[in-house]
């Protein structure tokens, strides 16, 4: 076999352009169509393999025949999570103007490692980090990173958290499993992950039951924190919640924020949803004990509207990440002096290879700022507190758990007291609302009762929407 004598990738100007518009006509018809094109559209895997799968290519394939697949096999069969209906997941709607500056850093291809080698997207991640800071009132002057998301925010977080906790306590190597962290039962499966990674014992992991609204208890946050610190334990991680993933719902966090001040242990507060709504007025008093965490997690790429993935971890006291991060080696050592200059992320956070997130995020922040994005978190928290009217409107609409912009309901028929049957019903009304297409819900079990999830993180979706999705629900409970 003779190999190609053009070694390069390189496209002609005029073919790049082409090219190009025709891949930005696809995303436009894309989005155009996408209110009169199913949430997710049903195929088997076997079908889904047959239409894709070949072997490995050896000979080139012409551009324009691999763009087509995209748009007959791919794009037809990709959830579409910024569909006006689509209500599953904390899954937003991105912002246009994201999409273009994500092709755009694509085009830059920086890996922002460092100053040295990313000037401009170390500056511009940097200015968004301290951006993201002073929006939703951390006032930790922007120490942080951008990362992929809620989980590496939180594992980073937890990982400054058990760093700092063992040199306070002088503890010597091994001595982890002495360690003891606490979340609520509600608290995100991510911060667990992380912490068992982290190397606490899975006994130390304190989980403390919720109330009646779903949150951490204090008196029982209290008394667990008091007695370990009278036993050989030592307490080194709060992690508290500002919006599960469930419900929605907020641990009192000023009271938490006291509690870890009282007993000298670091919180964390898991904002990767809800950190947002600090900016409206009904939310604000969050920012008042975000302004006592430690570290906390937001994901742009959730309720701000950028594409996935951009997540964010700020952190108060940055000597936290640099004895946590930093390593030192002959081929990454910086020389530089000056302290812009010398600034590398690979010594606040675990990647070397990072893709240049910020760009998409600086543009959305630039672009439509403050009291626009403010707007658009306002209108989805009306639109969950309009679907809880129509559901305390229906006598056969169960409410379980509602905060934020997450409502979790159920269809309950006249008489019917068996939970098991109940479970049944409503498993089989999210199945077919799933299959129709029409609107998209996430399941989810709270105390035992199986529960459809509506989060509504879209700036497309408007009250009749909401509308469709209780009529939907009451025809289908009423049909069963």
């Amino acid at each position: 076999m003779t190999a190609p004598e053009d070694h390069s990738f390189d496209l002609l100007p005029d073919d790049f352009r082409r090219l190009g518009y025709k891949v930005i006509d696809l995303m436009v018809d894309a989005l155009e169509a996408e209110r009169n094109e199913p949430v997710l559209r049903q195929i088997s895997g076997a079908h889904m393999r047959a239409m894709v799968d070949e072997p490995l290519p050896v000979a080139e394939t012409p551009a324009d025949d691999v763009i087509a697949t995209w748009q007959t096999a791919v794009a037809p069969f990709a959830r579409r999570n910024g569909h006006p209906r689509f209500f599953g997941y904390v899954c937003t709607s991105a912002d246009p103007l994201g999409m273009l500056a994500d092709a755009m850093a694509s085009a830059i291809n920086q890996p922002v490692t460092a100053w040295r080698s990313a000037p401009s997207a170390t500056a511009i991640e940097r200015l968004v980090v301290r951006w993201l800071d002073e929006l939703v009132g951390f006032g930790g002057k922007g120490n942080g990173l951008l990362v992929s998301g809620g989980s590496a925010a939180n594992f980073h977080g937890l990982a400054c958290a058990v760093t700092m906790a063992e040199q306070r306590a002088g503890l010597p190597p091994g001595s982890r499993h002495r360690l003891t962290a606490y979340i609520s039962q509600e608290g995100h499966m991510s911060m667990y992950k992380a912490l068992q990674l982290l190397g606490l014992s899975p006994d130390h992991v304190r989980v403390i039951g919720v109330d009646e609204q779903r949150r951490m208890p204090l008196d029982k946050l209290q008394r667990i924190l008091e007695e370990d610190r009278g036993s050989e334990l030592v307490p080194a991680v709060v992690c508290a919640s500002a919006g599960t993933a469930n419900t929605g719902a907020i641990d009192p966090l000023l009271g938490v924020s006291d509690a870890c001040k009282d007993h000298d242990v670091w919180l964390h507060i898991d904002g990767s949803y809800g950190a947002p709504a600090a900016i409206t007025e009904e939310y604000e008093w969050m920012a008042k004990a975000f302004a006592h965490a430690d570290s906390l997690s937001l994901d742009p790429h959730k309720w701000l509207f950028a594409s996935a993935d951009a997540g964010c971890v700020l952190v108060r006291d940055d000597e936290a990440a640099r004895r946590t991060f930093t390593l030192h080696s002959d081929y990454t050592a910086v020389t530089q002096t000056d302290p812009v200059e010398r600034y590398a992320f690979f010594d606040h956070g675990l990647e070397m290879s990072r893709r240049f997130r910020g760009l998409k995020v600086w543009t959305i922040l630039k672009a439509r700022g403050v009291d626009r994005i403010r707007a658009a978190i306002q209108h989805n928290i009306a639109l969950r507190k309009h679907l809880d009217a129509r559901i305390r409107e229906e006598q056969r609409l169960q409410a379980l758990g509602s905060e934020l912009s997450i409502t979790c309901f159920r269809y309950v028929p006249r008489g019917e007291t068996s939970e098991d049957r109940l479970n049944a019903i409503n498993r089989t009304i999210l199945e077919t609302l799933i299959a129709e297409g029409r609107c998209y819900m996430s399941p989810t079990v709270l105390d035992g009762k199986y529960a459809l999830r509506a989060c509504i993180v879209n700036f497309r979706t408007q009250q009749s929407d909401v509308d469709f999705l209780a009529d939907e629900v009451m025809r289908l409970g009423t049909a069963l």
